[in-house]
C-alpha cells in the first residue's frame, strides 16, 4: 500500500473493494480514505465478486471508539476480512479474538514479561539482531533492506518464544503468507487464497503443537512457558489456547516490526530534511513514534455490532461487521495537523497504530524498543542510505507493507564491524 501519497483526492478516483487485497499491493487508499473522512466516514462497502458487505470506519474518533468499546463491537467473531463471513474458531481462546472479561485468562500470564520495564531486559540481544540485519549493508553496496526486515520480527518472536533460529526462515514464509495470502510472492502458482492459508495455519499450527509436547517445556522462562504454567481460575490453558496464542504473538510481530521499519527508512529517504534533523537531535523515541503513525502497519481491524450502533449519524444493525481502518485514522485532518507531513518530531502524536483498548497490541513495548534499537544502528553505521530502485508493496488488506525496499549504503568507520557478524536474513531453514 502507498504510505507517502499526498492525499489529495482526484475527482476521477473511484470507490474501492477495501476487501481486495491487490488495491492495498498496487494502489493508494489515502485519497479515497480522506473523501471519506469528509463525506462518508461510516462507509457502507457494498458486496463485490459475491462477497459480503461490511462497514468501514476511518474517522480517528469513530475508530477509536470502535476498538474501545468492546461490548458494542465485539472481537470474538473474528477480527480481520479474511475471516469476514466465517466463524473464527479462535474466539474466546486466543488474546486478540477474546473481549473482557474472559480475554483476562489469557492475557494475564503475558503481562509480566512484555512489559514496559520487562522487555528492556531484551535490549542486548534486540541490538545483536538488528546489527545482524544491516550487516548486508557492510558486504553489498546495494541491498535489499525490506527483504532483510523480515526476519527481524521472526528473530525477535524467537526469543520470546523459544523459536530456534534454524526454524526462522521456514517460519518467516508462513507467517507472512497467513497475512498476505494473496500476495504472488507468497499464494504460488495456482493456489486458491483459501489452500495457502490453511497451509501456513497448518504449518505454524504444526511447529507450536510439537513445541508445547516438549517435556519439560513449561519450565522454560518465555512466552510459551508462561501460557504453559497458567492456571487463571484455578485451571491450566488447554494444550490449543497455548498454541493459538503462541501463533497470534508470532503473527503480532510480523505485523508490526519489519513493516514500520522498512516504511520508516523509505520515509526518511524521500524526506532528506527530516532525516538530518533527526541524525542532528539523536530522538529516536519521537521518529519511531511518527514512523508508527505513518506506516500504521495493522491497517485494519475487524468487529460484529453486539447489537444496533449508532457511529457518527449511522445507525448499523446487530450482528454486522465493522472495520476500523487505521491507517485512515492516523491520518485525520483533526486530529494531526498537516497528517500528509512526515515529521520527525511531532508533538503531540496521539496515533493508534497499536490500537485502543483491551485489544490494544500486547507487545508494543517490545515494538518500540525493536524500531528504537534498529534506527540507532542505523544512525550509528551508516554515512548515507539511498533508495536504489522501486520499492514494492505487500498485496495485503491486514498489513500496510513493503516487501523489497532497494537501497545503497555507505558505511561510517564504525560500520566495519558488521562485516563480521552473520546475516540475520540466513536462509538455512531448510526448504518450504
Amino acid at each position: 500500500m502507498r504510505i507517502t501519497s499526498g492525499g489529495r483526492v482526484e475527482e476521477e478516483d473511484p470507490a474501492p473493494d477495501l476487501s481486495d487485497p491487490h488495491y492495498f499491493g498496487t494502489g493508494d487508499p489515502h485519497p479515497v480514505w480522506t473523501r471519506m473522512r469528509a463525506e462518508d466516514p461510516v462507509h457502507r462497502q457494498c458486496p463485490m465478486h459475491g462477497k459480503p458487505e461490511f462497514w468501514a470506519a476511518t474517522r480517528y474518533a469513530d475508530v477509536s471508539r470502535l476498538l474501545s468499546r468492546h461490548t458494542e463491537f465485539t472481537a470474538s467473531r473474528g477480527n480481520i476480512l479474511t475471516t469476514l463471513g466465517q466463524t473464527d474458531i479462535a474466539g474466546g481462546k486466543m488474546l486478540a479474538v477474546t473481549d473482557p472479561p474472559q480475554q483476562k485468562r489469557l492475557k494475564e500470564p503475558l503481562t509480566p514479561l512484555l512489559g514496559r520495564q520487562a522487555v528492556q531486559a531484551f535490549e542486548p540481544r534486540l541490538r545483536e539482531f538488528a546489527r545482524r540485519l544491516l550487516s548486508a549493508g557492510a558486504r553489498e553496496e546495494s541491498w535489499d533492506f525490506a527483504a532483510q526486515a523480515a526476519f527481524y520480527p521472526i528473530a525477535i518472536a524467537g526469543l520470546l518464544l523459544g523459536i530456534p533460529e534454524t526454524a526462522w526462515n521456514r517460519l518467516k514464509h508462513f507467517t507472512y503468507a497467513a497475512v498476505a495470502e494473496s500476495d504472488p510472492d507468497y499464494a504460488g502458482s495456482g493456489s486458491s487464497r483459501s489452500a495457502v492459508l490453511s497451509r501456513a495455519h497448518s504449518e505454524i499450527f504444526l511447529h507450536f503443537h510439537t513445541e508445547v509436547s516438549r517435556p519439560g517445556r513449561a519450565d522454560a522462562d518465555d512466552l510459551i512457558g508462561a501460557l504453559l504454567r497458567a492456571t487463571p481460575d484455578g485451571e491450566p490453558l488447554s494444550r490449543e489456547e497455548v498454541i493459538l496464542n503462541a501463533y497470534s504473538l508470532l503473527i503480532g510481530a510480523t505485523v508490526t516490526t519489519s513493516h514500520a521499519a522498512s516504511a520508516g527508512l523509505l520515509a526518511l529517504l524521500e524526506n532528506p530534511g527530516e532525516q538530518a534533523r533527526w541524525r542532528e537531535s539523536g530522538d529516536t523515541a519521537a521518529l519511531v513514534e511518527e514512523i508508527l503513525r505513518w506506516s500504521s502497519p495493522a491497517n485494519h481491524a475487524l468487529r460484529h455490532t453486539t447489537g444496533d450502533v449508532r457511529l457518527n449519524g449511522t445507525v448499523i444493525k446487530a450482528g454486522r461487521p465493522v472495520t476500523a481502518w487505521l491507517g485512515s485514522a492516523n491520518r485525520d485532518e483533526s486530529v494531526f495537523p498537516e497528517p500528509f507531513r512526515f515529521s520527525v518530531n511531532r508533538s503531540p502524536n496521539r496515533h493508534i497504530a497499536f490500537g485502543v483498548g483491551a485489544h490494544r497490541c500486547i507487545g508494543a513495548h517490545m515494538a518500540r524498543l525493536a524500531l528504537t534499537v534498529l534506527f540507532e544502528e542505523i544512525d550509528r553505521n551508516f554515512e548515507r542510505v539511498e533508495l536504489a530502485g522501486e520499492p514494492r508493496h505487500l498485496h495485503s488488506t491486514f498489513i500496510a507493507g513493503i516487501k523489497n525496499l532497494p537501497v545503497r549504503t555507505v558505511l561510517r568507520p564504525e560500520g566495519a564491524a558488521l562485516r563480521h557478524l552473520q546475516p540475520l536474513g540466513d536462509t538455512t531453514g531448510g526448504a518450504l
